[in-house]
């Protein structure tokens, strides 16, 4: 079958068709997978900003392990337990608004008893001598804390090694360097950032989810629908010829 397209014509030619179809099809599947997951992102920005998202309780799902923490990455949970206020420590070079500070972070036992998740408690303001460390209050009686669960993947760059002693100051979360101070299995990658609702040993936190998350999966959408266009026009180029 011919398609006349003024001095050229348009031979349609069933296996570039077929090719251009898969083509098309797989391109636009992977675009909208990224499309929806940018709209998720977005979603659970906003919804972080007005309070609504909905808690997932935890304390009945059974022992939580990394794979739990990825698949529910920013969702808002409910964990039950206690914290470990000796291993508090300081998380350094946090900045709120202009100002330097820490991040504080505490070790959470959970009710089962025998896993720790780290909790990030919010920022606190630190002092022209840096030797100096703000003074904080940790309850640690049995209670429900709720936050956002967040798979942390990324260790960050340091100067040096942290040695074998407990620091109270760090310059990155070093699920590493952490298990070997703590008594009690360490959940690897996750942290719980502290709902700005609770009131109890909570400080300044403002989470969100970070806007280049959604850019990304945008720019990755817009790339599978330029393949998908590519894949279109290559196919017409391939069945277009002059006419005799």
């Amino acid at each position: 079958m011919q398609i006349p397209l003024g001095s050229y014509v348009l031979r349609l030619r069933p296996l570039v068709i077929l090719v251009v179809a898969v083509m098309v099809f797989g391109c636009l599947k992977l675009g909208m997978w990224q499309w929806h997951k940018a709209e998720q992102k977005q979603a659970i920005t906003h919804a972080l900003a007005e309070g609504k998202l909905n808690v997932l309780e935890l304390a009945a799902q059974g022992k939580l392990d990394e794979a739990h923490v990825e698949a529910m990455h920013t969702r808002t949970v409910k964990l039950s337990g206690h914290y470990l206020a000796e291993q508090s420590f300081f998380l350094d070079n946090q900045v709120e608004q202009g100002q330097a500070g820490f991040h504080v972070l505490t070790p959470f036992l959970l009710a089962d008893g025998h896993t720790v998740i780290l909790v990030n408690r919010g920022w606190v303001a630190g002092f022209n001598d840096h030797q100096q460390l703000p003074v904080v209050e940790t309850h640690t009686d049995e209670q429900a804390l709720t936050g956002m669960l967040w798979h942390q993947t990324k260790t960050g760059f340091q100067l040096g090694k942290p040695g074998t002693g407990w620091n109270k100051v760090q310059q990155v979360i070093d699920f590493d360097y952490l298990q070997q101070q703590l008594s009690y299995p360490l959940l690897p990658h996750a942290i719980l950032k502290l709902d700005p609702a609770v009131a109890q040993d909570g400080f300044v936190r403002h989470w969100d989810v970070p806007a280049g998350q959604v850019e990304k999966h945008l720019s990755y959408a817009y790339q599978w629908f330029g393949f998908a266009l590519a894949s279109i026009l290559i196919g017409v180029y391939q069945m277009l010829e002059k006419r005799q």
